[in-house]
């Protein structure tokens, strides 16, 4: 399968060896992380897989604009784990988001008047 995304997705495998259809099925659940970073061409992912025993870990790590999200889960399958890792992903990214959002949102800019559009200044009094 062609890596049609916008993001560059690395795969790696320690102590086992990463299949097609497990390379496959990470690119087809990475195109839900492509809406959030398709404007930035360097945004990276790099998902690690590790057998330790009968347990598959799974890292993932994305890297944008210095920023650094990350999860990770560790099941008997590498399959589930990658359905653990985009959700945990997501949501942070759509906190991230949400949060840039609302900051910028107000602060250090003055109200307008609905009607005329001009700034709305409040002047208090205080005569005693």
């Amino acid at each position: 399968m062609k890596n049609e995304s916008s993001l560059n997705i690395e795969i790696f495998g320690k102590n086992y060896t990463v299949s097609d259809g497990l390379t496959n099925m990470t690119l087809k659940k990475c195109s839900k992380l492509d809406k959030y970073f398709k404007d930035d061409e360097n945004a990276t992912v790099q998902f690690t897989v590790t057998l330790e025993g009968d347990t598959y870990q799974t890292d993932c790590v994305v890297t944008t604009r210095g920023i650094v999200y990350r999860a990770a889960a560790a099941t008997d399958s590498p399959y589930t784990n990658l359905d653990l890792v985009i959700p945990k992903l997501l949501g942070q990214v759509r906190k991230q988001k949400s949060i840039w959002g609302r900051k910028g949102a107000g602060f250090g800019k003055k109200k307008a008047n609905k009607r005329n559009h001009e700034p709305v200044v409040t002047i208090e009094d205080t005569e005693e």
